[in-house]
């Protein structure tokens, strides 16, 4: 399969404006409205430095408060249905105005034209997790029997909402499927394709800085503290979003980088260390486990996402 239309559709310059506009909106929206921004109380003088995340005072607005979940879940989703709206209207200029071929290719390109003829994609991320799900096995929360399994306890609240479902889909949408597809229309390919849209996403958590700066006192300590947890997020988030454009180009599908997403924060961050010294007995098979993920997961990397016809509609220009 080709583009009805021959590229660079758009400036490919102009284009990486576009898809900058399209990331920073994003994180934009979240401090747009007075309901969406974060308010902190002066620090007090005698807090503790930064080891612990100081008490909420009355008047402030904390990220994980349920109203402002909700104001920014309402914020990040119109903002990424305007994104999906400025790639659909630089697809319907690049198809000479014609409606029903610019929305069946603007679905293509945001990664829902592809059919699911595998599960395969979607088992990668849950593969290079083989030493956390043991990990998770052994702290009894993995299996619906275990005393520590959440189920569906997980999305049943804003905060679970939040970062398991409404997160992981506007992200994806925005920060993957709108500016890859943006990057490809003016013309870039290879390592622009895979590298812009993780690094927009990276750079997007930087943000997180502030938050941790003052619930953490506003100290030298809680500069640290903001800094080292900053950039480690952006470290984990723009290489996680490096798989998950290969995933979006390889598959041609949404789908797999979404399912990746919200298993990625359910799981959170491994660490293998904390365990093997919380189950010392066990030390060996949960690092053997860690390891086996990791080389299983780079065996079977690229016959797991052998392109569909849908992927390679996206694939051919990487």
């Amino acid at each position: 399969m080709a583009l009805p239309f021959s590229t660079p559709a758009l400036d490919p310059y102009i284009s990486l404006g576009v898809a900058g506009f399209i990331a920073t909106s994003y994180v934009g929206s979240l401090y747009l409205f007075k309901s969406t921004r974060l308010v902190f109380a002066a620090p007090d003088p005698n807090a503790s430095q930064g080891e612990q995340e100081r008490q909420r005072q009355e008047g402030e607005q904390w990220r994980n408060d349920p109203k402002v979940i909700r104001a920014r879940l309402t914020a990040v989703t119109l903002s990424t249905l305007l994104s999906c709206a400025i790639v659909g209207g630089l697809v319907w200029n690049a198809c000479k105005r014609d409606n029903e071929l610019a929305f069946r290719t603007t679905l293509q390109l945001l990664g829902f034209g592809a059919d699911a003829q595998t599960v395969l994609p979607h088992l990668l991320t849950p593969l290079l997790f083989t030493g956390p799900l043991y990990v998770a096995l052994l702290e009894q929360s993995l299996l619906p029997f275990q005393h520590k399994w959440l189920g569906l306890r997980l999305f049943t609240n804003w905060h679970g909402f939040r970062n398991y479902i409404a997160g992981p889909v506007t992200e994806e949408l925005n920060f993957r499927a709108c500016v890859t597809a943006v990057v490809l229309l003016g013309g870039w390919r290879g390592g622009a394709l895979v590298f812009i849209a993780p690094l927009s996403f990276g750079i997007a958590h930087l943000h997180h800085w502030w938050d941790i700066y003052n619930r953490y006192g506003r100290n030298s300590d809680a500069v640290r503290r903001a800094t080292i947890t900053t950039l480690v997020q952006f470290a984990y988030t723009t290489l996680f979003g490096i798989f998950c454009t290969f995933l979006l180009l390889r598959t041609g599908s949404v789908l797999a980088p979404l399912t990746s997403h919200v298993f990625c924060n359910i799981m959170g961050l491994p660490s293998p260390g904390w365990a093997a010294q919380k189950h010392p007995n066990l030390k060996a098979l949960i690092w053997l486990a860690h390891v086996a993920g990791i080389v299983g997961f780079g065996l079977l990397l690229w016959p797991w996402s052998e392109p569909t016809t849908g992927g390679r509609y996206y694939w051919n220009f990487s």
